[in-house]
């Protein structure tokens, strides 16, 4: 199982609270940033696994953008 990507936006805005003084302790937010700056780049998917959800999305009897969507989902779109 795979560790989610950090919610870089989110973090954003609470890093831009805390410079805007909306926020008074920082702590928690400058750990959280430290935290996702840490994390790795996500791993792209093998050929394998982009050919298995091909494989369920033919089973399933939909198309190709159905394809990229779910390949989108699974494996994000930043």
């Amino acid at each position: 199982m795979t560790t989610p990507a950090p919610d870089f936006r989110a973090l954003c805005e609470q890093l831009m609270e805390l410079a805007e003084g909306k926020r008074y302790d920082g702590t928690d937010v400058v750990a959280k940033a430290r935290a996702a700056l840490a994390t790795p780049a996500p791993e792209p998917p093998t050929v394998m696994e982009i050919l298995e959800l091909s494989d369920k999305i033919e089973d399933a009897g939909l198309g190709q953008i159905d394809l990229v969507r779910a390949a989108l989902e699974r494996w994000g779109h930043d």
